[in-house]
């Protein structure tokens, strides 16, 4: 056996009796007449609800569910899916990690056939809005969500300009100015307005492939597992054009 290959059963055995743990904890748990104790699973679930409160009123769109993918945004609101406790974990974490740099103040935008596009952002100083975001490399120019929110945050509290601060792990950051863009603007009312139609008339939107399918907690809503029984083995491999859309939700 090579020493690969024993590292390797290793960690299966640990994960094992991890599993094992786990389960008899959990049968313990059900077995026993006292109700269950609150643990930081609770925690978890309860802090994660306060930071992402469910949108009810479909006349309302987020500058966050239409920087990003509309058919997840669609789903969130009308099929929502459980999502594990490390997803949970990692969007605390991400949302955590800055929000003392925070001084969050609320918006809207009139996006035309009675919808409102609605945000909150970061911190508005007198002449420039700021965003805070953690990377695990520093990009080179924003990414295409955070240029799209932050524009549109421009717009709703008439600012000539934004600045988008990336901090990576090792807490190095890196400023990024944003200019103003009315086109922009333009397209994220669009996609409002969209997003509204469909969700009035309960219609899924069409799949948006991106890097961010991979950890989305609707992905199997919208691809079949890959053939190799691996799931999501195509995606790992980078050839999501070779995965099948499921008819009946597109």
């Amino acid at each position: 056996m090579t020493e690969s290959q024993a590292r390797y059963k290793k960690v299966r055995i640990v994960e094992k009796v991890q599993e094992k743990l786990k389960e008899g904890i959990e049968n313990y748990r059900a077995a026993g007449d006292a109700p269950a104790k609150y643990d930081v699973y609770d925690v978890i679930e309860e802090i994660f609800a306060a930071i992402n409160p469910p949108a009810a009123d479909e006349s309302k769109v987020t500058v966050d569910e239409v920087s990003g993918c509309l058919r997840s945004s669609y789903l969130d609101r009308k099929d929502p899916s459980e999502r594990t406790h490390q997803q949970m974990m990692s969007k605390i974490m991400q949302k955590s990690a800055l929000s003392i740099m925070e001084k969050p103040i609320q918006g809207e935008l009139d996006a035309g056939s009675n919808v409102k596009l609605v945000g909150r952002a970061d911190r508005v100083e007198d002449d420039v809005v700021m965003m805070f975001r953690a990377a695990d490399e520093l990009p080179e120019m924003p990414y295409a969500e955070d240029f799209i929110q932050l524009n549109s945050y421009l717009y709703m509290f008439d600012k000539p300009e934004g600045v988008i601060v990336y901090f990576d792990k090792e807490g190095r950051e890196n400023e990024i100015q944003v200019p103003k863009s009315e086109k922009l603007l333009n397209e994220t009312k669009r996609r409002a307005r969209i997003l509204n139609t469909l969700l009035r008339n309960n219609i899924v939107p069409a799949i948006e492939p991106s890097e961010r399918c991979l950890n989305c907690p609707h992905n199997e809503k919208c691809y079949y597992n890959s053939e190799d029984k691996q799931k999501w083995g195509f995606w790992a491999r980078g050839k999501w054009r070779e995965l099948k859309p499921k008819p009946f939700l597109l």
